[in-house]
């Protein structure tokens, strides 16, 4: 009897073995990794996409690694990236804690299936019916509004006298309100204690997402590791802080609008939002690590409306479109899903330009010869001031092309999600696995561009002077899950340079950057290093 019981656990255990072997051998290739916790330890936490494209130059442009607890296929080459991308199958999100545990598949980032196809839909829809499309009729009227945040900017540039600044700061402020209006519907009036307490929750949610990366593959370290648990405890406490206040705008834009809460789209965390003080204002609570908890009330009257259109508007008149009408696809509309969409929409509209502006103005810096290139084409594309076509500044466009490409914003790209078992490369992929795009890999690709880590916007320019843009080349991503938002940001980027450099010139104010700390700071995007500027008048 233990011998036949012996013989069929062994069959058993064989079996299974030889299934896995199978299924191994279909897998890309790929390094081995520790038990549990896969190849995480050898992962540089400071540069991921160093250490992936290391990989990628040992085990080709598809490879498979195991992390933590999630199967990862990273791809490291242009056409199976736009291959991928293209199909259905690849249109999900990885199972993520960060991004699935705290975001819980709303919003429009981390969403898929029906509920992603549709945010994608309306949201697309609204944005180029603002203007963000090459032949939009509104086309003007979303000039108008960027030229405003840069005249904003220009405005507090003046005031400076000379002095050395925090021009990327001033940036993302004067940004920040386009943004706040394209969404919101609102800006925030100049230094207001509001607007800089919640630019503080983001800019430290965005580190903090960046430190946390180890808990998205395995979970259970938050509760084990007291640093991990703190920065989980921030970054939670920053989204109810964000959605508290987001709240308060929408209870504003609805009594503008003369609409009300539909009955089944309450958001029940904040059924009790608005009693905390006698004229409904909301308490904001800065939560850090590193400074003493401090509150202030918001009041949303000081916020100055726009007449335009915006995302907010939108979505609550299709809120209570479908919600009266019966329709299914009304559980797509509702408040909870309405904050995280604002989220994903502010944070995409504004931090991925904000860095890449940032990194474009310490290149010029860094290159005063490529800075004087841009300003003569400006000058002599518009002599006069007025709105900005960028494609009557290849020499400028080539320029951002390259500062994208040389330093990727989101070096490690945004990872997607397999649906279902399939094929890619001849190899294949299991449902659940991660897909990531490496960026960093392609445009770093020293078989791609000639000398990749010198800066060259020539590489961005056909012989006739024109814009080229190569197929390696992929800021935005590409498939059905590219950035909706792409054009706005080349117009944000465009026409915030055109019209600046008009008028100054830029040079550091700070010791120039070392080449360490030309590496950037990884956290949901590369950032550079902070820096001071000055700004010549010409």
């Amino acid at each position: 009897m233990d011998f036949i019981l012996l013989w069929l656990f062994s069959f058993v255990i064989g079996f299974w073995i030889f299934r896995k072997i199978s299924e191994w051998k279909n897998l890309p290739p790929g390094p081995w990794g520790l038990p549990i916790l896969g190849y995480l330890p050898f992962i540089d936490p400071q540069q991921p996409h160093l250490t992936l494209t290391k990989l990628s130059k040992t085990f080709g442009p598809i490879y498979g690694i195991s992390m933590g607890n999630i199967y990862a296929v990273v791809l490291s080459d242009h056409k199976l990236i736009r291959d991928a991308f293209s199909k259905e199958t690849f249109s999900g999100r990885a199972p993520l804690y960060l991004t699935h545990g705290i975001m819980h598949g709303n919003g429009i980032i981390c969403a898929e299936g029906t509920l992603w196809k549709d945010q994608r839909k309306l949201v697309s829809s609204w944005l180029k019916s603002f203007g963000m499309s090459k032949h939009s009729v509104s086309r003007d009227k979303l000039e108008k509004r960027i030229a405003s945040g840069v005249y904003e900017l220009i405005e507090n540039i003046d005031k400076s006298s000379g002095s050395e600044l925090d021009l990327v700061h001033m940036l993302t402020n004067s940004l920040g309100n386009v943004v706040n209006e394209i969404i919101f519907g609102f800006k925030f009036p100049p230094d207001d204690k509001t607007w800089n307490w919640f630019r503080q929750i983001q800019e430290e949610g965005c580190h903090e997402m960046g430190v946390a990366g180890v808990v998205n593959f395995l979970p259970f370290v938050r509760f084990i590791s007291p640093s991990t648990k703190k920065t989980i405890e921030v970054l939670v406490r920053g989204q109810a802080q964000t959605h508290r206040l987001y709240a308060s705008i929408i209870n504003r834009r609805r009594k503008m609008l003369s609409l009300t809460t539909p009955k089944g789209a309450e958001y029940i965390l904040h059924k009790k939002l608005f009693v905390e003080h006698p004229e409904g204002h909301i308490k904001c609570i800065t939560y850090s690590k590193y400074a003493a908890n401090q509150e202030h009330f918001f009041d949303p009257n000081i916020l100055i409306p726009t007449e335009d259109e915006c995302i907010l508007d939108n979505f609550l008149k299709e809120q209570k479109q479908r919600f009266e009408s019966g329709e299914e696809s009304a559980r797509f509309m509702t408040d909870e899903q309405l904050l995280y969409l604002l989220a994903d929409m502010f944070g995409a509209g504004l931090d991925t330009t904000s860095v890449t502006l940032s990194w474009f103005l310490l290149y010029m810096a860094l290159y005063p010869e490529e800075q004087e290139l841009v300003r003569k084409e400006i000058l002599s594309a518009y002599p006069e001031d007025g709105e900005v076509d960028s494609s009557r500044l290849p020499y400028l466009m080539a320029t951002i092309c390259e500062t994208q490409r040389i330093r990727s914003i989101v070096p490690v790209g945004i990872p997607h999600g397999c649906l279902q078992d399939t094929y890619l490369g001849n190899y294949k992929i299991p449902k659940g696995a991660m897909v990531i795009p490496l960026q960093w890999a392609i445009h770093m690709d020293p078989d791609v561009w000639e000398n990749p880590e010198e800066f060259k916007p020539s590489r961005f320019l056909a012989p006739d002077g024109s814009l080229l843009k190569p197929q390696e080349f992929i800021p935005f991503q590409t498939g059905k899950r590219m950035c909706p938002g792409d054009e706005l940001s080349r117009m944000l980027s465009c026409g915030l340079i055109a019209r600046l450099f008009r008028r100054r010139r830029i040079r550091l104010a700070s010791k120039p950057p070392t080449p360490e700390e030309m590496r950037g700071t990884v956290g949901v995007t590369l950032s550079p290093p902070v820096l001071k500027y000055y700004c010549d008048p010409l």
